[in-house]
C-alpha cells in the first residue's frame, strides 16, 4: 500500500536541504499586509517568505507580467535571474536591485539559451523555479498594436515562425536547458510555470499564430507534467486574460469589448497575475501539476 507519510517525509527532508536552515514553510508565514521594496517598487507579500534560499529564472522579465513575477519572488526571498532580449531595458529595470541577476538572451536561439543556463549552473549549481513568460502577440512588422490582422492571407511564413519560435519553441528550449539544474535540487523537485493565454481556451478572432502557440504551451505543459511528476517537478500553465501592460492596445473601445466578456469586467494588473504564478511556484501548490489555470475574470469557466 502507498504510504503518503513516507513520501511527505522525503519531500520535507529534500526541501530542508534545498532551502537551508533559514527557509520558511507554509505554517511559518503570517497572514498580514507586508510591503517589501524591490528596488523602487513596493510589493505586497502578506508577510510570506516562501522562497528563501531558492533560485529562480524568469524570462521576459524587463516589464509586464515577467517583471511582476520576478519582483514577487525577490520580495519573498528568492534570487532571480531576470532575463530578456532587450539588454538595455533589462539593466534599466533591475539596476541596483538586490538578488536580481540580469541575463540577456534570445529564447529563439537554443545555443544562447543553453549558455544562459550554463551560467546559472556555474554560479548556483541548481535551479528551483522556471517561469517561461517571454512572448509576443504578433510580428512587429505587421502590428504595432495588438491584435494584428487575423486574415490568413496577411500572415506570411516569417510571421508564423516568429511568433511560434518565441512563444512555444523558446519555452521548450528553456525547459530542456533547465531540467538538469532542477533535478540537481534533489527529492524536493521544483516548479515550472508556462505562460499560455485565455486565447487558447476561448474562441477569439485573433491572428492564428498567437492562439496556436499558446495552445501548444498547454500541450507541452501536459507532456512535461506527466513525464516529471515522479521526480516532484511540477509543470503548470497560466492562461491570463487581458492584463494591463505593454502588450495591450491603447484602443479603449477594443479593451472594453475584451473585458465585457468577463463577469469580472476589468483589466488585471501584472502584480495580481504574478501572485497566481508565484503561488504555483510555491510549496503550497506541491500537489498541483499539469494544470492550466485560467486567470480570466470568469471568461473561461
Amino acid at each position: 500500500m502507498y504510504d503518503n507519510r513516507t513520501n511527505t517525509a522525503k519531500l520535507d527532508a529534500g526541501r530542508a536541504d534545498a532551502v537551508g536552515t533559514e527557509g520558511t514553510t507554509m505554517s511559518d508565514t503570517p497572514s498580514q499586509h507586508t510591503t517589501v521594496m524591490v528596488g523602487e517598487t513596493p510589493v505586497e507579500t502578506w508577510g510570506a517568505r516562501r522562497f528563501d534560499g531558492r533560485i529562480a529564472l524568469v524570462t521576459g522579465a524587463a516589464r509586464g507580467i515577467g517583471r511582476a513575477v520576478a519582483e514577487r519572488l525577490i520580495a519573498e526571498g528568492a534570487t532571480v535571474y531576470v532575463t530578456d532580449l532587450r539588454e538595455e531595458l533589462l539593466r534599466e529595470t533591475w539596476q541596483g536591485v538586490d538578488r536580481a541577476i540580469p541575463l540577456a538572451f534570445d529564447v529563439r536561439d537554443a545555443a544562447a539559451v543553453d549558455a544562459a543556463f550554463e551560467r546559472v549552473r556555474a554560479e548556483q549549481g541548481r535551479l528551483h523555479i522556471l517561469v517561461n513568460n517571454a512572448g509576443v502577440p504578433d510580428h512587429p512588422k505587421r502590428a504595432s498594436d495588438f491584435p494584428g490582422d487575423p486574415e490568413p492571407s496577411t500572415i506570411d511564413d516569417e510571421t508564423w515562425h516568429f511568433v511560434l519560435d518565441i512563444n512555444l519553441s523558446g519555452s521548450f528550449y528553456c525547459i530542456r536547458a533547465a531540467l538538469p539544474l532542477i533535478r540537481a535540487v534533489g527529492p524536493a523537485g521544483g516548479a515550472i510555470v508556462n505562460l499560455s493565454s485565455v486565447a487558447a481556451l476561448h474562441p477569439s478572432p485573433l491572428a492564428a499564430p498567437y492562439p496556436s502557440s499558446k495552445a501548444g504551451i498547454i500541450g507541452m505543459t501536459h507532456a512535461f507534467a506527466a513525464l516529471l511528476g515522479k521526480e516532484n517537478i511540477r509543470v503548470n500553465a497560466i492562461a491570463p486574460a487581458a492584463t494591463d501592460g505593454a502588450m495591450m492596445p491603447e484602443d479603449k473601445e477594443y479593451l472594453a469589448t475584451l473585458t465585457a466578456k468577463q463577469p469580472i469586467d476589468r483589466l488585471v494588473p501584472p502584480s495580481e497575475m504574478a501572485a497566481n504564478i508565484v503561488y504555483l511556484c510555491s510549496d503550497e501548490a506541491q500537489f498541483i501539476t499539469g494544470q492550466t489555470v485560467s486567470v480570466s475574470g470568469g471568461m473561461v469557466m
